[in-house]
């Protein structure tokens, strides 16, 4: 059983240590002479672990996770699968090699690649952990390489990059120094520490990788992702004398995914081209403030986050305390956004671990400077009082800004709202006007000039169906499904500067409808609260958990909307519907009738912008569903799916739902064209089930997957009309932002 844990390097033994004992021992996978405090195993070591101990390594490949155990590693407790869990104070790893290639600590799985859960080699609770010397990698996505001796190389488990950790540490100080950390998604170097130092390293990661809240120096990095931090929030890191090597195609790269203070004094970024766009994050908040200097991309100089350049300063001074600095130049402040109304709050401003003068100043405000927003009152403390002072229509927005004398800066950014008027009266009543397949609102308001931000919604028979998100929805649109049914509308008056008044209902009834067999809309007025009924002429909105995602552990709260229409990020453009838990789900009912043929379009735009559409390969699926039976869950529809085979690209397969159980009707096809612009085209013609998916997004140059869909089913037919959408995935930056859906009953 020793094999499976070990690779026997058979290379000559360094010298040891002076002396071995309690507190030092060494770990030698070529030992075969039993000698105290020798072990060839990590496994056989750990057990002999205790405080204040220095382990010495011995060249070798020493798996800490058995990568032939065919058991798929399970987390406990809510967290991660571990291959070693260590709890001891003080501890200190030093590879003997002549280089840190020359011992290698090992494992092999991912998530859903031999594990449930993001497999991580290593979880430390120990107030001091120092490693050296060595290499440390999670061999999931990524060959094993092993120079000393090629037989002990081992190919990756998949090409398919999935979340595979190197470890955690729990504690007060990691020291890192001349340690490779290999890996891909969620590297994790040890992250965790209240204080990350790292010397001399190495790190191979894509995206949400790093430890955020470190120091680095003479650290180098291949990045094959686009943001190799998930985020720096808190006193942010520092990076020293660095090398960021671009190993993808992206035109744009940034540090940060969630954004946070970042400090580089004397790196240097090498692209593939000078056009490569740097950014510290994709949509950096107005206060973020970070630090570079004497920074380069392809040896020329260059400024990062030039799109935003308040964000980024470049003080003289780091040159001087580039040496010195042990943690980043952060300046700190009390808050970071306040919105505040005038004739009622006050703000209070410090900034703190600061032992110089702080300089108050207010960014670039609106029109007719600060002075028409807020007064400012600095103490003799370097405190700052903040008092609203805005008396135009307008809501204005800038940042409060401190700055010491060798230029740190911290700021504040400030929503300065007028004082609260009374809600407008009406200078006439509401009524709902009927004008051929539309009914208006038709109401007016003692506005005084002021911008009309009434809200609101439509009921049909007392279920909403239509509601305002950008400004007052004064029109519903109405087919054959609303005659003679009871339409209300419900409006609460509300000007710029006034709150909402009273709900004041009007109500009608449809009398005569267009006769469309055709369903359009581009989700601007759609109601996104739940709406669990399910009944002809309306939307269900609601979540549910398919059988088919039943081993994976997920919820949702049916106290919070499942959808929300906004604005999109990352790959969806513009405005949208996009999915706010998951689980979230759509029917559309329509008029009870026979259905012959039918069709629909649906245009959308992933969040994930590499083309793997959902956060991982764990039941995570869109179901896009036509000729459906919204009562018995029964139709036809296509699955996009991503799953362990690809990175960059989701499956594709056209499935029966039968009473909610879902069998596939198709091979799945795997396609690069789930990304920005994509089109699902879904048609049912006398029994023949077929859907193509295009994307204007141009496909990947290093890909040869099909950059289209094209799938064909004969089916039987059936008489039902309904649709039906499905999302399993993962919510926030792995959503599918839905913009115009049209279906056609023949």
């Amino acid at each position: 059983m020793r094999r499976l844990f070990l690779l026997w390097a058979f290379m000559p033994v360094l010298a040891l240590p002076q002396s071995l004992d309690s507190l030092h021992i060494m770990i030698d996978a070529e030992a075969t002479v039993p000698a105290s405090f020798i072990y060839n195993t990590f496994q056989d070591a750990v057990a002999h672990f205790r405080d204040n101990m220095t382990v010495y390594i011995n060249p070798g490949v020493y798996w800490i996770d058995d990568p032939d155990d065919a058991t798929v590693r399970i987390g406990k407790n809510g967290r991660e699968p571990f291959g070693m869990v260590v709890k001891y104070n003080n501890l200190h790893f030093i590879g003997k090699g002549e280089c840190p290639e020359d011992v290698v600590l090992a494992s092999q799985r991912g998530q859903t690649q031999g594990a449930i859960g993001n497999f991580t080699m290593f979880d430390f609770w120990c107030n001091q952990l120092e490693v050296e010397n060595l290499t440390m990698g999670n061999y999931c996505n990524v060959d094993l390489v092993y120079p000393k001796n090629p037989r002990f190389n081992r190919e990756k488990r998949s090409d398919a990059i999935t979340q595979a950790h190197v470890g955690y540490m729990h504690g007060d100080t990691l020291i890192a120094k001349r340690v490779r950390f290999i890996s891909r998604l969620n590297l994790n170097p040890l992250n965790g520490a209240k204080h990350s130092y790292y010397e001399d390293c190495h790190f191979e990661c894509t995206d949400d990788a790093l430890n955020g809240n470190a120091v680095y120096r003479r650290c180098n990095f291949d990045l094959y992702g686009q943001k190799p931090f998930w985020s720096t929030f808190g006193k942010g890191v520092l990076l020293v004398d660095c090398d960021f090597n671009v190993k993808g195609d992206n035109h744009e790269m940034y540090f940060c995914k969630q954004g946070g203070p970042v400090t580089l004094i004397d790196c240097r970024y090498h692209a593939l081209s000078d056009s490569i766009y740097i950014g510290w994050t994709a949509y950096p908040q107005p206060w973020l403030r970070c630090y570079q200097k004497n920074f380069t991309l392809n040896g020329k100089p260059y400024l990062i986050g030039s799109r935003q350049p308040q964000n980024t300063l470049q003080p003289d001074y780091l040159d001087w305390v580039k040496d010195e600095l042990t943690e980043p130049p952060f300046l700190g402040i009390s808050q970071h956004e306040a919105t505040l109304l005038t004739g009622r709050d006050t703000l209070r401003l410090s900034c703190s671990e600061h032992s110089e003068p702080i300089h108050w100043y207010p960014s670039n405000a609106p029109t007719h400077g600060y002075q028409g927003y807020v007064l400012l009152q600095p103490d003799n403390h370097g405190n700052l009082t903040v008092i609203p002072a805005n008396y135009s229509d307008e809501t204005a927005d800038f940042c409060i800004i401190a700055r010491t004398m060798n230029d740190r800066e911290a700021a504040c950014h400030l929503v300065v709202k007028p004082s609260i008027l009374p809600v407008p009266e009406f200078v006439k009543k509401p009524r709902i006007v009927q004008r051929g397949h539309q009914l208006i609102l038709d109401y007016a308001l003692d506005l005084q000039g002021r911008r009309d931000e009434s809200l609101i919604t439509w009921y049909r028979d007392g279920i909403p169906v239509a509601t305002s998100h950008v400004g007052p929805e004064r029109i519903m649109q109405v087919s054959q499904t609303d005659y003679k049914h009871e339409i209300k509308a419900v409006i609460k008056a509300k000007h710029q500067r006034s709150d909402y008044g009273e709900p004041l209902a009007v109500q009608t009834k449809v009398k005569r409808a267009p006769q469309r067999d055709m369903l359009d809309t581009d989700f601007s007025q759609f109601y996104c609260d739940w709406q669990p009924i399910v009944t002809e002429g309306v939307w269900t909105v609601d979540g549910f958990k398919p059988t088919d995602t039943s081993e994976y552990d997920w919820s949702f709260s049916r106290q919070k909307p499942m959808w929300e229409y906004g604005e999109g990020f990352n790959g969806a453009v513009g405005m949208g519907l996009l999915q706010a838990q998951r689980g979230a789900r759509l029917m559309y009912t329509p008029i009870q009738r026979t259905y012959g043929d039918m069709s629909l379009t649906l245009d959308v735009d992933p969040t994930k912008t590499a083309g793997q559409g959902f956060g991982s390969a764990t039941g995570q699926y869109m179901d896009v569903c036509l000729k459906f039976d919204t009562q018995t869950l029964t139709g036809y529809g296509l699955r996009i799916i991503r799953t362990t085979k690809h990175a960059k690209a989701v499956d594709f397969y056209l499935v029966r739902y039968d009473h909610g159980q879902i069998t596939s009707l198709t091979e799945p096809v795997s396609s690069t064209c789930y990304r920005t612009n994509c089109t699902i085209s879904l048609h049912f013609n006398g029994g023949l089930f077929s859907a193509d998916v295009t994307t204007t997004t141009p496909q990947p140059a290093n890909s040869d997957l099909p950059h289209e869909v094209h799938l064909r089913a004969n089916v039987g037919t059936n008489t039902f009309g309904g649709i039906h959408i499905q999302h399993t995935g993962s919510c926030g930056e792995s959503t599918t932002m839905l913009h115009h859906m049209k279906a056609v009953w023949q």
